[in-house]
């Protein structure tokens, strides 16, 4: 069993140092900033796809859960929150399949995981 559920890829962190370091690499000598400027437009979009899931769920809204979570999935493992993109593809799963009750400890998790992920993200230099 992995001890930390907001990252099941196991290692107890939040961020993949590997998507980090692939994204350090594409920036290259040409545009170091590039992973800079990664990290700083996910940390300003992630919690606004966190409060679409967070107030659909408080509206039993599961179309904006579902907008939110599969916009944040997708984000998350760009950036290297591989445990937030695995939360965010089972809240989109539950979301499309109509099962809300499992959307509470998901969400519950989700936020947490981002929390984890951005403060670790802030830390990182280019």
């Amino acid at each position: 069993m992995n001890p930390d559920p907001t990252n099941p890829h196991g290692g107890g962190r939040a961020i993949d140092e590997e998507v980090i370091q692939g994204l350090r690499d594409l920036g290259g000598d040409d545009e170091p900033e590039l992973l800079l400027e990664l990290i700083g437009i996910f940390l300003e979009d992630a919690p606004q796809r966190m409060k679409d899931i967070t107030e659909g769920l408080a509206h039993d809204d599961l179309a904006r859960i579902e907008r939110g979570a599969h916009t944040l999935k997708s984000s998350s493992a760009n950036i290297g929150a591989l445990g937030l993109s695995d939360l965010c593809r089972r809240i989109v799963e539950c979301a499309r399949a109509s099962r809300p009750a499992e959307l509470p400890e998901l969400c519950a998790a989700s936020v947490r995981a981002l929390e984890a992920a951005a403060t670790e993200l802030r830390k990182i230099d280019a």
